[in-house]
């Protein structure tokens, strides 16, 4: 697996907003206002659970995990960006950096936006962040999806997406929608094998403090009836 979803809110926007990799707008109270005013009932993870798929077991994400996770989104980002970011920036990338705003972010309400992680007997080696989309309103959007590089291949990339899938059909969306960088071959091929497809839409957004060109990806969720 690979990082893969990304979403394009300027970290700048809110001193407590994160862009894609860790989530958009987490602790932003005018992005929290916005996903109330989608109507949408509210929904959480039943207490405890936890997702098995073969040996790899997707649960939600907790404040005990943000080091793990720290560490994990730098290691994505500095294998699956390599040629597609500036070098300079992945290398300067910092795990406790991360660790410091997956810490806020876990710490607050996540029914509307909610953060899965794949672990691999004791260790994390994967999450997927969730929620509402932008665009088209109405959808659900995939922000985010990273698996640690020596854990590629190992199918914690598919129960992440899977569990994420079911996840937003859960939350009441019919449609998802990701977004992701042109040149990630990986990235699509694995989206494109599970069954989303491009719709055409590209944007140019910042993440993160880089700027990056994104094409849009999209698919009806299962267990769903599908819209007349």
């Amino acid at each position: 697996m690979f990082a893969g979803a990304s979403s394009g809110r300027s970290p700048d926007s809110c001193s407590n907003c994160w862009n894609a990799t860790i989530g958009r707008g987490w602790g932003c109270s005018s992005w929290r206002r916005h996903r109330r005013r989608r109507g949408h009932s509210a929904a959480r993870f039943a207490p405890g659970s936890v997702y098995p798929l073969g040996v790899v077991t997707i649960r939600p994400a907790t404040v005990q995990d943000a080091p793990a996770l720290g560490r994990l989104h730098v290691r994505a980002w500095q294998a699956a960006y390599r040629g597609q970011m500036p070098e300079d920036y992945l290398d300067g990338l910092r795990p406790e950096e991360r660790a410091a705003g997956w810490e806020r972010s876990l710490r607050r309400d996540r029914d509307r936006d909610p953060v899965l992680v794949a672990q691999q007997e004791d260790r994390v080696v994967g999450f997927a962040v969730m929620g509402a989309a932008e665009d088209p309103q109405g959808a659900g959007e995939l922000y985010a999806i990273n698996v640690d590089p020596d854990h590629w291949g190992t199918g914690a990339g598919r129960a992440l997406l899977a569990t994420a899938e079911a996840e937003l059909a859960r939350l009441g969306y019919v449609q998802a929608v990701l977004w992701v960088l042109p040149g990630n071959a990986r990235a699509r091929r694995f989206y494109e094998v599970a069954g989303w497809t491009t719709d055409g839409a590209q944007r140019t957004t910042e993440v993160l403090g880089v700027v990056v060109p994104e094409v849009r990806y999209q698919r009806r969720l299962r267990g769903l009836p599908s819209k007349p």
